[in-house]
């Protein structure tokens, strides 16, 4: 038959749960998969796509009917399950350790520059 009007609320709420899982800002899933884009794995995307075709048909008498309630629901289990295993403190955790990593190498790269550049001038080695 299709999917039931009353499913979109729910859609609602998986949008705002995976938003919160993934860190990502939005109340709708359209909103929430565009700014995800590579947090969500392919697969994941596609479900999400298809949640999202789903919904807008579900709002068409003449496609209503279209929409499979198992493919769906298999969707649905699909990103609730992934969004459930996410955690978004060690995400944030892990992203400044990478961004002071990454500033902290920069630092020794440039020590060393000028470190080389002082040896080369003459400036630092052994004396005369």
């Amino acid at each position: 038959m299709g999917v039931a009007e009353t499913d979109l609320p729910e859609l609602d709420k998986l949008a705002v749960f995976i938003g919160e899982k993934l860190d990502v800002p939005g109340n709708d899933l359209t909103t929430v998969v565009a700014r995800a884009g590579r947090l969500l794995p392919r697969r994941l995307r596609g479900d999400a796509e298809y949640l999202i075709c789903a919904q807008t048909m579900v709002r068409q008498p003449r496609l209503h009917g279209l929409v499979d309630d198992a493919r769906v629901a298999q969707a649905m289990k699909r990103l609730r399950a992934f969004a459930s295993k996410q955690d978004p403190d060690k995400a944030r955790t892990d992203r400044l350790l990478g961004q002071i990593a990454a500033f902290v190498f920069n630092m020794f790269l440039m020590a060393a520059l000028v470190i080389t550049v002082l040896v080369w001038r003459g400036v630092l080695g052994p004396a005369p």
